[in-house]
């Protein structure tokens, strides 16, 4: 695709993975549409873009918000004359143990991870398909094939995610459009510092409780190895200028070394090493 006639929409553009996507296709010469669920989350964004000399579109976009998506979706389509990449990456992550989660959270998680990038697909599609051209890319993780230890909930959805975007890919790849998944590992943005925890994830009858305090310090010293989220920009760009993308796209080396490990490991061994990595050893 020419960048300078391409135009990007990318959810969850006020931080981490969605932040830099969105400064690195603007320096590239996209048209690129920024969302936030609150405006004044994307000031930041907008400041940055300016300093730099470049322009850029910041809307705010509550997706998870029926009335929200309607409204506001038609409107962009026809001030941009049509959306060519959609970057669904938006999403958060609820933690706790499967046991800990509610039916509602349940509900909630899947509403922002897996319906939200449904409806925006949705707005985007006929479009696509009646130009012929257009690319859906779905920021999923190395978890949606990698179940691990408290975050069902989160890996379910991104399960669930990768699911839809392979059926999907099925459906409209003769009709010109590509759909995408990038699967980042670990990188250096808010997403930790912005899990939901379950509601009765400190409930002191927890059998798992000795666990979870070998968990969270484990996960504290993790974020040291965390990469900048420009590498996972850079994957996207790739993919957009891409004629043929691939289908799964993981980013860093944990991320492919864990997805190769599933493939041809035992299962038995594969659970266990990720318990090892999981569990303080005395307590497995």
């Amino acid at each position: 695709m020419n960048s300078f006639e391409t135009t990007v929409l990318i959810t969850g553009a006020s931080s981490g993975i969605g932040y830099a996507t969105a400064i690195h296709l603007v320096k590239e010469g996209f048209d690129v549409i920024a969302t936030s669920r609150v405006y004044s989350r994307l000031e930041q964004l907008k400041e940055e873009t300016d300093r730099l000399g470049f322009s850029i579109t910041c809307i705010e976009l509550e997706i998870n918000s029926d009335d929200a998506v309607e409204e506001v979706m038609p409107r962009l389509i026809d001030d941009h004359g049509g959306i060519d990449v959609l970057v669904n990456n938006a999403g958060y992550g609820l933690f706790g143990p499967v046991q800990t989660i509610s039916a509602n959270e349940l509900r909630t998680q899947y509403e922002t991870n897996v319906i939200a990038p449904l409806k925006l697909t949705n707005a985007v599609l006929p479009r696509m398909i009646r130009q012929r051209k257009g690319t859906i890319i779905n920021v999923s993780s190395v978890l949606g094939q990698l179940g691990t230890p408290y975050n069902g909930a989160y890996v379910s959805s991104k399960f669930a995610l990768e699911g839809m975007s392979e059926s999907l890919r099925i459906e409209v790849w003769p009709l010109g459009v590509h759909v995408v998944l990038v699967q980042p590992g670990l990188y250096a943005t808010q997403f930790q510092q912005n899990q939901v925890h379950a509601e009765q994830l400190h409930n002191p009858g927890l059998p798992l409780q000795r666990y979870l305090d070998a968990y969270f310090q484990r996960r504290g010293h993790s974020r040291r190895f965390a990469k900048d989220p420009i590498a996972v920009a850079k994957v996207i760009h790739r993919i957009i200028r891409s004629k043929r993308p691939n289908f799964r796209y993981p980013v860093s080396l944990e991320a492919r070394t864990g997805l190769l490990a599933k493939r041809f490991l035992p299962e038995r061994l594969f659970q266990y090493l990720v318990s090892r990595l999981t569990f303080p050893r005395e307590q497995q």
